[in-house]
């Protein structure tokens, strides 16, 4: 059975969209092997209410279950404890699955012996949306150190077996949405890969990602929350993952010799180079170190 699992937070205008597109899929691959278990992670509309009006109707296996304690990766972990598939895949709220999604991802995962994370395409929902939080390669590739993995699958499009799981364990819960840090993914990337697990992407299992983000003040916002996680997570992993937390470094030489030689590195056009990239770490790193004194 494959597992899908979508936390969602007062989303209840757009919920059915998500979770109608993943029954299509489930239609077209074969209802009794999927479930779907939606973790309603503390909404305040009327979420809950749609929720159980629309499992009743599905010819699926749907789980419903209320998490009022915050947090993505609180969210995260309560899906794990009640899914019952061999395969997880989580994808977010904002996402539409194309209906060849199971299919794929079944090719994929059939026959395979080793332990993998395996993330598929993200692309842009809506076209008014900034190209941002997309996964749009077109080529499989595996993950390589010393390669940042930040980005090289997105959370949105998030699968494994369920020995991985057991495994990596659970979430970290200070991580994530709802929190200081937003890098639940990227911190179980950085584990899985310290394990031996490998990190595969592909671009088939697609999803479409409706983020909502227009404006460039909106994008500048959001990579300053992923810079600030980013140094977190340097932190976290300076001891057990030091090839990683090395980037840190490499940014900052970047940065030293943009400011030499006064070139300006800019990311996708917005005014956010190697500079505000440091420093964005650097506060993510203190606010992680002092965050419980």
């Amino acid at each position: 059975m494959i597992s899908v699992i979508v936390c969602t937070r007062n989303r209840a205008s757009s919920i059915r969209t998500c979770l109608d597109s993943i029954v299509g899929a489930a239609r077209k691959f074969g209802v009794g092997d999927i479930e779907i278990v939606v973790i309603n992670n503390g909404s305040t509309d009327a979420t809950q209410d749609i929720l159980e009006d629309w499992a009743g109707k599905q010819p699926l296996k749907v789980v419903i279950y209320l998490e009022p304690k915050p947090g993505l990766s609180v969210a995260r972990n309560a899906g794990l404890r009640q899914a019952s598939g061999n395969v997880i895949a989580f994808t977010d709220d904002d996402c539409i699955m194309e209906e060849d999604y199971f299919i794929d991802l079944t090719r994929h995962y059939e026959g395979e012996t080793d332990s993998v994370i395996r993330g598929g395409r993200v692309e842009l929902g809506d076209p008014a949306d900034l190209p941002i939080t997309i996964k749009t390669d077109n080529d499989a590739a595996y993950w390589a150190a010393p390669d940042h993995p930040a980005g090289f699958i997105h959370g949105a499009n998030f699968t494994f077996r369920r020995e991985v799981f057991e495994l990596l364990g659970d979430f970290d819960e200070e991580l994530g949405a709802g929190t200081p840090f937003p890098g639940e993914d990227l911190d179980y990337l950085v584990r899985a890969a310290a394990a031996g697990v490998k990190i595969h992407y592909v671009p088939d299992m697609v999803v479409l990602h409706f983020h909502g983000r227009r404006e460039e003040h909106q994008a500048q916002k959001l990579f300053k929350q992923y810079m600030r996680a980013n140094g977190a997570l340097y932190v976290k992993h300076l001891k057990s993952s030091p090839q990683f937390s090395k980037h840190f470094i490499w940014l900052c030489k970047s940065w030293f010799a943009d400011f030499l030689h006064r070139r300006h590195f800019r990311i996708d056009g917005l005014p956010f180079g190697y500079r505000e990239i440091v420093l964005g770490n650097i506060d993510g790193m203190v606010s992680y170190v002092f965050r419980k004194r």
